[in-house]
């Protein structure tokens, strides 16, 4: 019962931490779109703007994985074997969301103002609004999302988007 207890525990924080960072990039998007209407914004709206809209289409199919895999959990049709790959495959998915979230936050610490992360089970995918990278940043960025993620070198790619 114990052990269970501690799964439920998890999973809870590991939702709640998945439900700010939605209403972090939500509260972001809205930011940036009130921007964009203005003379100086430097955005343009949300739906033809790239970063974002990868930033929304990632937050929504997250939230979908996330609803099919708490159905299989809670499900009254599921067995103790496909209840526990998806609490397995749910705690994956907010690990990863974590991740995400923390990589973002520290490039964002470090100067890339805008920049989003894509964090999956082999590889990283970092999108920066800027026209080109230098080997510098290149070299900082690869050595954070590294060791944020435990990935190789090789599957780690730093696109900028203008």
């Amino acid at each position: 019962m114990k052990k269970a207890a501690k799964w439920m525990l998890c999973a809870a924080a590991l939702s709640a931490l998945l439900a700010l960072d939605t209403v972090i990039t939500y509260r972001v998007a809205e930011r940036q779109a009130s921007r964009a209407t203005s003379a100086t914004a430097p955005y343009r709206l949300e739906a033809q703007d790239p970063l974002s809209q990868f930033r929304l289409e990632r937050e929504q199919l997250r939230a979908r994985q996330e609803a099919q895999l708490n159905d299989i959990i809670y499900g009254d049709k599921s067995d103790a074997a496909a209840i526990a790959r998806a609490q397995e495959q749910l705690l994956s998915l907010l690990s990863r969301a974590e991740q995400e979230l923390t990589l973002e936050g520290i490039l964002q610490g470090r100067g890339f103002e805008d920049a989003v992360v894509s964090v999956g089970e082999r590889s990283a995918n970092v999108l920066l609004r800027r026209e080109t990278v230098t080997q510098r940043e290149s070299a900082v960025i690869m050595e954070l999302v590294l060791r944020e993620t435990g990935l190789t070198g090789g599957n780690v790619k730093i696109i900028p988007v203008k």
